[in-house]
């Protein structure tokens, strides 16, 4: 399988800093975060400039079935992106701007590229989970890789291991074999201690992550998750002790509850978002090494197209 990247078309990062620059709610946040680099809220309008110019020039050459070949892939566009979108982890919920930007990117690109068809690839899918941005790289929007991954190595390997997962049984009839299914449990299981091991177990963890997660959801969004994931704890245990137990469901019944997509939805959902606001938790106090004063004046040089 081919390794999984956050990586852009230039316009993108236009239609993002755009809509960021329009909303007069995030205004004083943003502010406040590009100074920390010293930058002021005017930089929008020179990186909108600098993307617009540079996806204009790639459309000379871009067709629909190549728009691969058009990314830029120094990681630090993403990587700035979603170290910009986590100082707005206090501004309450994500979703519309997650939504706002893969709209407009769809009609951009539909206009700009003929023949382009729905889903769009993914240098042209972004997504928003807990002020973390994220490129689809499955269908349904889901899975999607974000732009930075957790820093403890083996949560990084078991959530990368979950999308790759993911995708193979996007790619396969349904119903699936039960152990392909189930497998989520275990794992999301696991990447939950991963993410919070102070909590000492999973279950402990998965609770810490639905409450935070309700901070950068909409509520009907949150609710459903919640449902979904309060027997979580009790389903894993069923897949991995498979012996009776009345304190919990059976192994055949938690083995009957994903066979297919619409099942498995909610899972890669929550998983996704628990695992993306941690990411943007983690940056909204400590910058990656490469965010720093004049991180743009390298970016520039993948843009610039008036050489």
């Amino acid at each position: 399988m081919a390794a999984l990247k956050c990586e852009f078309a230039a316009i993108v990062y236009a239609e993002l800093y755009r809509l960021l620059a329009s909303d007069k709610r995030l205004v004083d946040s943003l502010a406040y975060r590009l100074d920390e680099i010293r930058y002021d809220v005017d930089w929008f309008d020179e990186a909108i400039e600098a993307y617009e110019g540079k996806w204009t020039s790639d459309l000379q050459y871009m067709t629909h079935d190549s728009i691969s070949d058009f990314t830029l892939t120094q990681p630090d566009h993403a990587v700035l992106a979603t170290w910009i979108l986590a100082g707005l982890r206090n501004t309450g919920q994500c979703y519309d701007i997650s939504s706002e930007l893969s709209q407009r990117v769809l009609e951009r690109a539909q206009r700009d590229i003929p023949g382009l068809a729905v889903p769009l690839p993914s240098a042209l899918s972004p997504v928003i989970y807990g002020w973390t941005l994220g490129c689809v790289v499955g269908s349904d929007d889901l899975p999607a890789m974000p732009a930075v991954l957790p820093p403890e190595e083996n949560v990084q390997h078991a959530f990368l291991g979950f999308m790759e997962h993911v995708l193979v049984l996007q790619s396969m009839a349904t119903p699936w074999p039960e152990m392909m299914s189930t497998a989520t449990y275990w794992r999301g299981y696991g990447i939950a201690e991963g993410l919070l091991p102070e909590h000492g177990n999973g279950g402990h963890a998965l609770a810490q992550l639905k409450n935070e997660a309700s901070r950068s959801m909409v509520p009907a969004m949150y609710a459903t998750l919640e449902r979904y994931f309060k027997p979580f704890n009790q389903r894993r245990q069923s897949v991995s002790h498979v012996a009776q137990d009345d304190s919990r469901p059976s192994f055949v019944e938690v083995a009957e509850t994903i066979r297919d997509w619409p099942d498995l939805r909610m899972a890669v959902v929550g998983l996704t978002q628990f695992v993306y606001q941690e990411v943007s938790k983690g940056l909204q106090d400590t910058p990656p090494r490469s965010i720093q004063p004049g991180v743009w004046d390298n970016l520039i040089h993948e843009i610039r197209t008036d050489w």
